[in-house]
């Protein structure tokens, strides 16, 4: 896969407003207002993700993400190299460390309660409603569900591994295991499966049967709390299911 380097340059004046809405997280990541290249590319990321959300990566042109990102057409090349490594980076944005809040947790300290909260307000975060890059996320994976592009790869898989171990992680803490076995596996998977009907294409069930889930911060707040109790009941009954099966074998 592509290496995804920020590129840096001369920094931009203090008063330059940001360009485009990337640019909050840009400064939030760089711990720096963007320079213009560092700007070019979070440009490029922008109208990326407006237009392959809008027509699919197929009908996507580079010249059109260009034109819109108001940069010449050789600055895709530049930074990402071609459309697919393009692609791949629009994707990475809500895996990055600064939108995943549960891939930095301590293990070892979180309180159960608080990194499963963490884990679901990751994948339903309360101002998603507000926040058109958000939105524009979600549209764009529920797209590539219905009609895949064929050049992600084990990309997605490999995105999400962060959190997979971290809940694995999790999962031997709480039932005191050295480490994982199938159970805790299988488990691990019910757990993001709570969430993951609510995404791509089962979120268009849920929008038919019950849009009031899913409609609104308070809605997407109180999604958070109650999978976050259901993955602590689960994880409860599983510890029970081992307690019980340990006085059996004795």
């Amino acid at each position: 896969m592509r290496a995804l380097p920020l590129i840096y340059g001369a920094p931009v004046s203090p008063a330059k407003k940001p360009s485009c809405p990337l640019m909050n997280m840009a400064q939030r990541l760089l711990g720096h207002e963007p320079s213009s290249q560092e700007e070019t590319r979070w440009r490029l990321l922008q109208a990326a993700s407006e237009v392959f959300a809008e027509v699919g990566y197929r009908a996507a042109t580079t010249r059109e993400i260009a034109r819109r990102a108001e940069v010449n057409l050789a600055s895709i090349h530049y930074h990402f190299g071609d459309k697919a490594s393009l692609y791949q980076a629009v994707f990475q944005l809500p895996f990055l460390t600064e939108c995943n809040t549960f891939a930095t947790i301590d293990v070892a300290s979180t309180p159960l309660r608080d990194a499963l909260h963490a884990l679901y307000g990751w994948m339903f975060p309360p101002e998603a409603e507000d926040d058109p890059m958000l939105r524009q996320f979600m549209r764009l994976h529920a797209r590539e569900e219905s009609d895949p592009s064929g050049v992600l790869g084990d990309f997605m898989v490999q995105a999400v591994a962060p959190n997979h171990d971290k809940l694995v992680a999790l999962l031997c803490r709480e039932l005191g295991l050295a480490a994982p076995d199938d159970e805790v596996q299988r488990l691990a998977f019910s757990l993001l499966g709570l969430a993951m009907v609510y995404h791509q294409s089962g979120r268009r069930m849920v929008e038919a049967y019950a849009p009031q889930l899913l409609n609104g911060a308070a809605a997407h707040e109180s999604m958070v709390q109650r999978l976050a109790g259901y993955a602590q009941a689960l994880i409860e009954g599983e510890r029970t299911r081992r307690k019980g099966q340990a006085k059996e074998n004795i």
